[in-house]
């Protein structure tokens, strides 16, 4: 992967199908009825990040700027979303995420409907996950609540080996904070999600399963958001460890780990 940076490639949107909920600890919560604050959705809105890539006893290495805005409304389904697009193919995770897809608050959460992909050293074609009324954020979740969940197999060849690709993508509720400082910014009333993404890989042959990629977290993304203005930070690890013999069969590396950060510097809200 170049300096460009494997999490700066990693999210394209593309379809596919997947089973997929969104769980809440607490059934019947009257608070879950109140429409959350924690990220205005209003045509023309825009929040602009400074991606960097983070380098262990240096000073980060800047990766580009994300400009992230609500286009338009757009009917997915029959329901109303507004559409995330971004200016450029965007660098980071956040954006990445939401770039072409649907966004809508359903009570106390931020919902996303559309479709990303990620791409993964030694497959042929990226992992395609599908979205549907995803929650990635929710106001009034317990702490290490899930509040969303999306997961599926898919099926590659890659070396003449018939690959299932298990995945699961689900976003867990973390801790409010009175405040929290970003980019020499302090915020009030901060709310943190996190997301884990975990991929388990192997093959069958002649009724033999071999395991490439054991069941791991592969990407840990934590995203924090304050009231009235939205995501204000967003910190993405990634690293997987294959078995070097099965790594070099395939031209990967064994093992790789990268971080990033992603830090709101303007925004407009109307």
């Amino acid at each position: 992967m170049k300096s460009k940076t494997i999490i700066s490639l990693l999210f394209i949107a593309l379809l596919t199908s997947c089973s997929q909920s969104n769980n809440t600890s607490e059934q019947g919560d009257p608070l879950d009825a109140i429409p959350t604050a924690y990220m205005p959705l209003s045509n023309g809105n825009y929040w602009d990040y400074d991606v960097q890539q983070v380098t262990p006893g240096a000073v980060n290495t800047p990766i580009g700027i994300d400009h992230l805005f609500i286009s338009n409304d757009t009917l997915i389904n029959g329901v109303n979303y507004k559409k995330m697009k971004t200016t450029a193919m965007p660098n980071g995770f956040f954006s990445n995420t939401l770039r072409n897809n649907g966004v809508k608050i359903s009570g106390s959460s931020l919902v996303a409907t559309g479709t990303f992909n990620l791409p993964f050293p030694g497959l042929t074609t990226p992992i395609q996950i599908s979205l549907n009324n995803f929650a990635f954020f929710k106001e009034n979740a317990p702490i290490g609540s899930e509040i969303g969940i999306t997961s599926g197999t898919l099926q590659q060849t890659v070396n003449n080996y018939p690959l299932d690709i298990n995945y699961t993508l689900k976003a867990v509720a973390q801790e409010s904070l009175p405040e929290y400082t970003s980019n020499n910014v302090t915020y009030n009333n901060v709310k943190k999600t996190r997301l884990l993404l975990n991929l388990k890989i192997s093959t069958t042959n002649s009724g033999v399963t071999a395991i490439l990629l054991a069941d791991q977290t592969v990407f840990t993304i934590n995203e924090y958001f304050a009231k009235n203005i939205g995501n204000v930070y967003t910190n993405t690890y990634f690293h997987y460890d294959i078995n070097p013999d099965i790594a070099t069969q395939f031209g990967v590396p064994p093992t790789a780990s990268e971080t990033q950060e992603e830090f709101l510097t303007t925004y407009l809200l109307n």
